[in-house]
């Protein structure tokens, strides 16, 4: 009983982590990138790319191995390894940490680094005793069945990774999906709790030098002289999703109230890097230019580039575009593609797409209507998707009671 409540739990975790990690891996790229970092390998977006999608379907085939009792020998000891070298890392993040946020659940959900630890410890000795317990497990079906089911998740999992690094992540767990409004995002409740610190005055009296806090302030005696105060966070109040959202044109003028109300579409291209942007797909872009000017739609090139390198970029290919100045790690937040698009309506994001899946610019030309569409028939594929994996488990139960 012990060992088989043992399986589903890791199994469920590891499932979860690869598949969360699986629906954006440019996501997961990121994090790994900034590890990278760490250890003076730069400029590895290429490789980081590859790390991640063999990140997540390794988490995600340990987990699916696990849980559906398919040879789960073979997945007993990847798992103690994973999670005894994942516990060793998540000490150090925790402790020096380096990177605020470890991605372990990529952007479904946030831990800090000591969560992220202390979740770790737990799992620890559960996945040792798979491991150790590893001999005592018995499947129901044959090799063979066990290899075929296997091997179809290995198929599921690697096919959500390259569907979402061509197009964009299946889930959208970010703070810019498709149906959120900016403004609302970017905006603090009244009866949202506040920020909680700790204030510390620095006096000093006849040469030396004391530390008071509010409660043993001297008010009653002149003779100390205020030299210093500083202050620190002991309670993070409620931080907004949105943070930092501002655009500027190139005269560095804050114009993003005027794009957020406005009462028409805005056509927003997301390109953190022109210089590094693909241009396979500008012609449509240019398309969805023309046809905005044509229906007085506002379209703008939001980028961290520098202006020369835009402006150099723009002249090469004969663009003509607008462009305001965003912070990069927000604009990769915002779309994952590069270069991606998103439409807003009033400040809500209507539509989101990346180069590789940009609509034909007449569909456009009445956005609000095409993106209900769109996005309807987006929870279609879901509706298949869903029934496919029901199927899938389905077959492999039947098989674990032959």
């Amino acid at each position: 009983m012990l060992r088989t409540i043992a399986r589903i739990i890791i199994g469920i975790v590891f499932l979860f982590s690869g598949f969360v990690k699986a629906v954006d891996p440019q996501g997961g790229a990121i994090k790994i990138a900034e590890y990278l970092e760490i250890v003076s390998i730069h400029n590895a977006n290429t490789l980081s790319v590859y790390l991640a999608i063999a990140l997540s379907t390794i988490e995600f085939m340990i987990g699916f191995m696990l849980f559906f009792g398919l040879k789960t020998k073979k997945a007993a000891l990847p798992a103690f390894l994973f999670m005894s070298f994942f516990t060793v890392l998540t000490l150090y993040s925790a402790v020096f940490n380096p990177v605020s946020d470890c991605g372990c659940f990529g952007d479904a959900v946030k831990l800090t680094n000591w969560e992220t630890f202390f979740k770790n410890l737990v799992l620890l000795p559960i996945s040792y005793i798979i491991y150790r317990k590893r001999n005592d497990y018995t499947a129901s079906i044959s090799g063979l069945k066990q290899s075929i089911g296997a091997f179809s998740g290995l198929i599921f999992i690697l096919g959500i990774s390259i569907y979402s690094l061509v197009y964009l992540p299946l889930l959208d767990f970010r703070p810019f999906k498709v149906g959120q409004n900016i403004q609302e995002g970017m905006s603090t409740p009244e009866d949202a709790p506040q920020s909680e610190y700790v204030t510390t005055f620095i006096m000093e009296k006849d040469g030396e030098r004391k530390e008071f806090d509010m409660d043993n302030y001297p008010y009653n005696d002149s003779t100390w002289v205020f030299v210093d105060q500083k202050s620190k966070l002991i309670k993070e109040g409620y931080q907004p999703p949105i943070q930092n959202f501002i655009l500027e044109n190139i005269d560095g003028l804050d114009v993003t109230l005027d794009i957020l109300t406005s009462d028409k579409p805005v056509f927003l291209v997301i390109a953190p890097k022109v210089e590094k942007a693909s241009t396979k797909n500008l012609d449509k872009l240019k398309e969805i230019r023309v046809m905005c000017l044509k229906n007085e739609y506002q379209f703008f090139v939001l980028t961290s580039s520098l202006v020369d390198n835009y402006f150099q970029f723009d002249t090469t290919h004969s663009l003509g575009f607008d462009y305001l100045s965003v912070d990069e790690t927000l604009l990769k937040t915002i779309c994952r593609g590069n270069p991606g698009m998103i439409i807003l309506d009033k400040g809500t994001i209507i539509a989101k797409y990346n180069h590789t899946n940009l609509p034909e610019a007449n569909e456009l030309s009445n956005p609000l209507s095409y993106s209900f569409n769109s996005y309807r028939s987006l929870n279609n594929n879901w509706f298949i998707i869903a029934w496919a994996l029901l199927l899938a488990g389905f077959v492999i139960i039947l098989y674990r009671l032959k």
